[in-house]
């Protein structure tokens, strides 16, 4: 009789909802990355020692953020541009991101042996970032290793006069020169960065 009574209760009684899995701590990840770089970068108009900045907001495996790089030897550029992307990885890491934006340009074409100033400008930019990193310990400080690449969308001629003088009779003339601003930006830099947590939200 006992049996009986369980068992018509048992029917009787609602359906329990189903407990959710708990996420894995890859889906579960929230925080925030800020990452120092130095190294180098160039192209066909422009480079030379590089550094960068970025903060990196991580939400699981996706990851969002900004940066800001220049570089700069007899010529300039710098790059401003918002970053997205995938994050794998705790110890051992690696980002996979895109990245568009506006470059500037400044003395593109600079004389080393002349006095011509070079030309400057702006052009917007796609391009890619891939970081490979390991953050020892309690992983709150990152170090990696970051190649990028990114694409001018469009190439500006610009031309610049200026004065020379004549290395032998001193005399001083005016000449003009065409510059091209826009290139295919490579580089490499080592990153040093520290991560924040923010699960509690």
């Amino acid at each position: 009789m006992f049996n009986v009574v369980v068992l018509a209760y048992a029917l009787s009684s609602p359906e329990q909802p189903t407990p959710e899995a708990a996420p894995t701590n890859a889906e579960s990840t929230r925080e925030t990355a800020l990452l120092g770089g130095v190294g180098a970068l160039g192209g066909d108009a422009a480079g030379g020692m590089a550094f960068s900045l970025a903060g990196l907001h991580r939400m699981g495996v996706v990851e969002v953020g900004a940066e800001l790089y220049g570089a700069a030897l007899f010529s300039a550029v710098g790059g401003a541009g918002g970053l997205a992307g995938v994050h794998v990885g705790s110890d051992f890491s690696m980002r996979a991101l895109f990245t568009c934006g506006v470059h500037g340009y400044d003395g593109v074409g600079h004389g080393i042996l002349s006095k011509d100033p070079g030309v400057g400008g702006t052009l917007p930019y796609v391009g890619g970032r891939l970081v490979l990193g390991y953050a020892p310990g309690e992983r709150r400080t990152f170090y990696g290793l970051l190649g990028m690449m990114d694409e001018d969308l469009d190439r500006q001629e610009k031309s610049v006069t200026y004065e020379e003088e004549g290395w032998f009779s001193g005399d001083r003339y005016e000449t003009t020169s065409d510059h091209t601003i826009g290139q295919t930006t490579w580089g490499a830099m080592f990153v040093i960065g520290r991560q924040f947590d923010l699960a509690g939200y």
